[in-house]
């Protein structure tokens, strides 16, 4: 009887656990650290988190992976992502190899090819899987330039809070000089279909900087669309809330 009572726990702790979107250790991504929710083959969803430049700009870069757990969640067809970009680390025993110089200037050309790397990497590990990568602030920075560089490698980028054009973001304040700036690459983009998402109140990535950039990709004849959230700012509830429904109308795409 024992054993059958045993039997029959490990049975429904298995079920309940197919259902509970599970963290996985991961040593690596290509060339960059993260950790992974979700088991759904239909979609692999990848998050860049942002610069985490604030208080003593040495804090762990783990708040997407709340994002990642949602999306997981939500979204069970999909495998959800949660990159540390490089010379990040999540406080947690994992760590991008790189240089982020002190998280200032950093979208540089040999980071923006680590993350490259790192999504060619993933793409060839998930087969046909549907990539969606979203970048947000410092990531969407990032993803902007990748997508543009490295034309077809994503699927679909959801720029949120992208500071997409680097001159105009910095106007009068201490300029970027090693940074590629997204604007400058968005003729290059292919097959990438592109979702930008800035919250209406977002003082630092202001809302004319996203629209700047989608009329820059629908010049160039791509597919883009533009999402400003009524009351978000930089990083708040609405604006993750407003990213969450977006991410389901892609992968359900």
């Amino acid at each position: 009887m024992g054993c059958m009572m045993q039997s029959l726990f490990q049975a429904f702790l298995a079920l309940i656990l197919a259902f509970v979107p599970q963290a996985v250790m991961a040593d690596s991504y290509g060339p960059l650290a993260g950790a992974e929710w979700g088991r759904g083959s239909a979609a692999t969803v990848v998050i860049l988190h942002g610069d985490v430049s604030g208080g003593n700009g040495n804090a762990p870069a783990r708040y997407h992976y709340d994002l990642a757990k949602r999306i997981a969640g939500d979204n069970r067809n999909a495998k959800v992502i949660a990159l540390l970009r490089p010379g990040y680390f999540d406080g947690r025993g994992r760590q991008s190899p790189g240089n982020n110089y002190k998280r200032w200037d950093q979208y540089t050309k040999r980071n923006n090819d680590m993350v490259a790397a790192a999504l060619k990497a993933i793409k060839a590990a998930r087969g046909g899987a549907e990539l969606i990568v979203v970048g947000h602030s410092g990531g969407a920075a990032q993803l902007g330039a990748v997508i543009g560089r490295y034309p077809g490698i994503v699927d679909t980028a959801i720029l949120m809070s992208c500071p997409c054009h680097l001159r105009s973001w910095r106007q009068g304040r201490r300029q970027m000089k090693r940074s590629q700036s997204p604007h400058r690459y968005v003729g290059r983009v292919k097959s990438t279909r592109i979702v930008a998402l800035t919250g209406q109140a977002d003082k630092n990535t202001k809302p004319m900087l996203a629209k700047d950039y989608v009329n820059r990709a629908r010049k160039a004849g791509l597919s883009a669309d533009l999402i400003i959230v009524p009351g978000a700012g930089h990083a708040d509830r609405k604006l993750y809330d407003a990213l969450y429904r977006a991410v389901r109308t892609e992968v359900r795409n």
